[in-house]
């Protein structure tokens, strides 16, 4: 995954190594793609390049999300500086639907050739390309974008070689400009968006361990947030298989609800309130009505209902098939939910006291509750979000725990000791349940589920919850069953039993990282740092983490970047960084 991501807090772009846009939707996350050549060479791509092959540097601007490709021909050098515009104007956060490409020359006398093929709504159709006097027009249906540049027009479009002697720009726009763009705007997009990455970054509290990791994660999860609602999508891509050639291909360009609470603790630790605020915010008001179904993942804007579709067209990334859009998983019952939400809202009122809580929550709160107090003992999807198994899942049943401890804890703080004490006392009554059924004498560990002889990565946040101190025996010996069957060569799975598609073959690297710090826990610290820096080598040329590893030639696999692992090395830095030499 040679890829950097731009974006602006409504969107994001993938940005290859070789100056190649692969992968943008406009105008939001969510819309269908305007380049998506990342899933199959017609799906229209944005080229910036040498007219002639060379040597290529890609880095990051210094604490922002601006990236520098440089092209070096001997004594010719030229950088290409990608960006979307993101800058305060008073109290508001401005986000204009745009790409900025800025060429500069570095040396010599360099030659570019831009190669601009757009293919709207997922290549599904023609885009007509028209050439007007000051800017290029591609057009599908009614949907259309527009490109200027101070470069001659004519030559942009037939991919010609130019010389580039002078610093140019081009500006890709999801809206007709009323003026006609200049460099100097560019240069004043540049400037303020350099501006505020810079500063956003500098407010960013960092661990003493890994601090260029960590500092990367961040900035990569706060491109992930969608600033007009507070969601925060899983990645900003579909499809990218977790196993080259099968069809694990999934849309997570949407926000899951299974992530708050591991976002707000990622978010509080490096200091940024904002994002977490808006998040809790995003999660009232989809989560209004007292008689909303609860599902676990939501679209940018709240929508519920995310049609799942595959694109016969798209041939998919490295021919693997299929490419998806939607996502079944807004379908599947899943009991983990009422404990994800009900530990966020407690962290964020209680622990973190961000606010004052208000009558609408504290009713949620009893809405959560009382659900999950009817339905824990039911069987569901699990963490995975199987689609065609249910199961007494273990982690779903503890984070049923969690929902009646949070439920009780919040009550007692508010003064309903009658309320406290009858959630408390379920909660005693699930935590006796889990002990007897989800503890496997045999294997001396928690199973994937109740009478399983399965190990599945999602206990390893029971003592991340409370329901075991790190100093539990059955907490220990989970902790090196797991270990022993889940982390090979260093790279840590999911599960050990097959799925809906036959056994996991990638490594999942927030399990990875869920290892290390349960190791860590028990007190294997050389172990798990080690494990740790292993872990961080494994990261792209700009820091950047997918959602799969392949474990025999350490490619990056899976939707890209993904919020969860990035959320994982940010926690994960934190707890190591307080026993770090």
């Amino acid at each position: 995954m040679r890829y950097g991501m731009i974006g602006n807090c409504k969107t994001a772009a993938l940005v290859h190594e070789s100056g190649k846009i692969e992968w943008c939707c406009l105008p939001n996350f969510d819309s269908p793609s305007v380049f998506a050549s990342l899933l199959d060479p017609q799906g229209g791509y944005f080229q910036v390049g040498p007219a002639v092959p060379n040597t290529i540097q890609q880095t990051y601007l210094p604490q922002t999300n601006i990236l520098q490709t440089e092209f070096i021909d001997g004594e010719n050098a030229f950088a290409v500086i990608d960006f979307m515009p993101r800058y305060r104007e008073g109290e508001m956060y401005r986000h204009p639907i745009e790409i900025h490409r800025l060429l500069k020359p570095l040396r010599g006398h360099p030659v570019v050739q831009i190669l601009f093929h757009p293919a709207l709504n997922y290549a599904q159709g023609e885009t007509q390309i028209q050439l007007y006097p000051h800017v290029i027009s591609a057009t599908h249906d009614l949907e259309d974008v527009y490109l200027y540049s101070s470069l001659p027009l004519e030559g942009v479009l037939a991919g010609a070689h130019l010389p580039l002697t002078r610093d140019e720009f081009l500006l890709l726009t999801y809206h007709e400009k009323m003026e006609l763009p200049t460099l100097g705007y560019t240069y004043e997009m540049f400037e303020k968006t350099k501006t505020y990455w810079e500063s956003w970054a500098q407010h960013c509290r960092l661990p003493s361990l890994a601090q260029d990791a960590v500092l990367r994660s961040a900035l990569t999860l706060k491109l992930m947030t969608f600033q007009e609602t507070g969601a925060i999508i899983a990645a900003p891509t579909t499809s990218l298989p977790e196993i080259l050639g099968e069809e694990r291909n999934w849309d997570y360009r949407y926000c899951w609800l299974r992530d708050s609470s591991l976002m707000l603790e990622a978010l509080k630790s490096i200091g940024h309130f904002e994002e977490a605020k808006a998040f809790i915010h995003f999660l009232l008001e989809i989560l209004e009505s007292k008689k909303t179904k609860i599902q676990i993942v939501y679209g940018l804007n709240g929508r519920t209902h995310l049609e799942e579709k595959t694109l016969l067209h798209l041939s998919g990334y490295k021919n693997s098939k299929p490419v998806r859009i939607g996502n079944y998983a807004c379908n599947t019952y899943q009991n983990d939910i009422y404990g994800e939400v009900l530990n966020t809202i407690y962290l964020y009122f209680f622990h973190y006291q961000f606010e004052k809580m208000t009558d609408d929550v504290w009713s949620l709160v009893k809405f959560l509750t009382n659900t999950i107090s009817q339905k824990w003992g039911t069987e569901d999807a699990g963490i995975w979000e199987y689609r065609f198994r249910q199961a007494h899942f273990t982690f779903s049943k503890v984070l049923a725990w969690v929902a009646l401890d949070r439920g009780s804890r919040i009550a007692e703080k508010l003064g309903r000791p009658h309320t406290a004490q009858q959630w408390q006392s379920l909660a005693e009554k699930i935590k006796i349940d889990i002990l007897q059924h989800g503890w496997n004498p045999i294997i001396q560990a928690f199973t994937q589920s109740y009478g399983s002889d399965d190990l599945d990565v999602g206990v390893l946040l029971m003592q991340r919850y409370g329901f075991l101190t790190a100093q539990d025996p059955q907490w220990i010996s989970t902790v090196k069953q797991c270990e022993r069957f889940l982390l090979k060569d260093g790279f840590g799975f999911r599960y050990t039993a097959s799925d809906d598609f036959g056994p996991p073959r990638s490594s999942f690297i927030m399990a990875t990282f869920w290892i290390i710090k349960a190791l860590y826990s028990i007190g294997e610290k050389t172990k798990a740092y080690a494990l740790f820096e292993k872990t961080l080598s494994q990261a792209n040329h700009l820091g950047l983490f997918s959602e799969d590893i392949d474990p025999t030639t350490s490619e990056l696999l899976g939707n890209f970047p993904q919020a969860f692992s990035h959320m994982a090395l940010i926690n994960t830095a934190h707890s190591l960084d307080k026993g770090a030499l």
